[in-house]
Parts: structure tokens; sequence; C-alpha cells
């Protein structure tokens, strides 16, 4: 039977970027942490799951209000700009755009990116959901572009080519027009990594 320090090294070596010997460092320094520390970590985590929502609009995490449970602030803001989509794959992507100042339609969190090695899209990827995002807001006669602001790696690339499958008879019929994040995002560059300038570059230069 594994102890509790080889449980909690496999559970912290499942977070992203975290590899089992980085792992093992934070179960050593929490338990070095006086144990008032710990009971506030433990209630922090589990107030996650309890303080937190998911926008029903464009996915993002967000703190919901008494009066505002389902639609986050981002998508309750009329004055953002209707004509524009953006597409992202992560919270942590809608971050970094959002602090840039360089954007001011709306978002939608893909929910991560399309492998080179999967046949059909993790069910945790919300290519469904986009779709009728898309096609609901065309019909509206609100949405004019989708902007795709995705990783510059072959992730990122795959990732988008199954977007472009999906609303290509909306971009083929003229209807929608499709762009990319152009220069500024050099190869193999993760979204949320980059700074201000960088994204803003990319978003003044997409096609």
């Amino acid at each position: 039977m594994s102890s509790a320090i080889d449980q909690l090294t496999e559970s912290f070596a499942r977070f992203p970027g975290i590899g089992p010997r980085q792992a093992k460092r934070f179960v050593y320094h929490l338990l070095q942490q006086d144990p008032a520390v710990l009971a506030n970590l433990s209630q922090q985590i589990l107030k996650l799951r309890k303080e937190i929502n998911r926008c029903g609009r464009c996915y993002r995490f967000f703190s919901p209000t008494e009066n505002y449970q389902e639609q986050c602030d981002f998508c309750r803001d009329t004055s953002r700009d209707a004509a524009q989509l953006m597409v992202v794959a992560r919270d942590t992507d809608l971050d970094a755009m959002h602090k840039s100042h360089a954007y001011d339609g709306y978002y939608f969190v893909l929910g991560g990116l399309l492998s080179l090695t999967e046949r059909h899209p993790d069910p945790s990827l919300r290519g469904v959901q986009l779709l009728a995002r898309v096609q609901a807001d065309v019909a509206a006669g609100s949405l004019k572009e989708i902007i795709l602001a995705l990783s510059a790696n072959t992730e990122g690339d795959h990732t988008a080519e199954y977007v472009e499958s999906l609303v290509s008879p909306l971009t083929e019929s003229g209807q929608l027009k499709l762009s990319h994040l152009g220069r500024g995002l050099s190869t193999g560059t993760e979204l949320e990594y980059s700074d201000s300038a960088t994204i803003k570059s990319a978003l003044k230069n997409r096609s």
C-alpha cells in the first residue's frame, strides 16, 4: 500500500507541467507547514467547487453573484463587440488575452487542444457547443468574425483545422470570417505565457 506521501505526490504530478520530483517537493513543503495552514488550504480547495461556476455561454470559470449564476461578467457586458468571437483553448489563455487590453469582443473557451494522435475529439473539447453558439449568433446577425487564439504549436494548428472544418459551411458561404493570430507568437509558444505586447502584435496582424 502506498503511503500518504506517495498518494499526494501522484495527485500533484497530475497537474499540468508538474513532474514527479516537483510534486514530491510540494508534499515535503506541506509537511513542514503549521496544521492551521494546511487546514486553510484544504478549505480553499473545497470552496473552488462550491463558489465557482462555469459560464453557460463562453464556458469560462467565474465567481457568480446572487443575481447572476449562469453567465459571467464578460458575457453580460453589452459594451463588448458582438461581431467578434475569440476561441481560446483554456481559461489561462483567456486571462492572458484579457490582461493585454488588446481585444474587446466576446470569448469561447474550447476546453483544450486536439492531440495529433486523437482520431476523434475528446468529449471535453466543446466543438458541438461552439458550433451551436456560432450558428445562433450568425443567424441573429451579430457575429461576423471568429478569431482563433490558439497556441503556436502542432496541437494548436491541429485544433485550428478542427474548428475550421466545423464552421466551414459558414465561412465558405461568406457569412463568417475566420482569422488566426498573426506574427508575434513564435512557433511553439503557449498563449498563456505570452506577454501583452506579443499578444497585441499577434492580434493586430491576424490573418
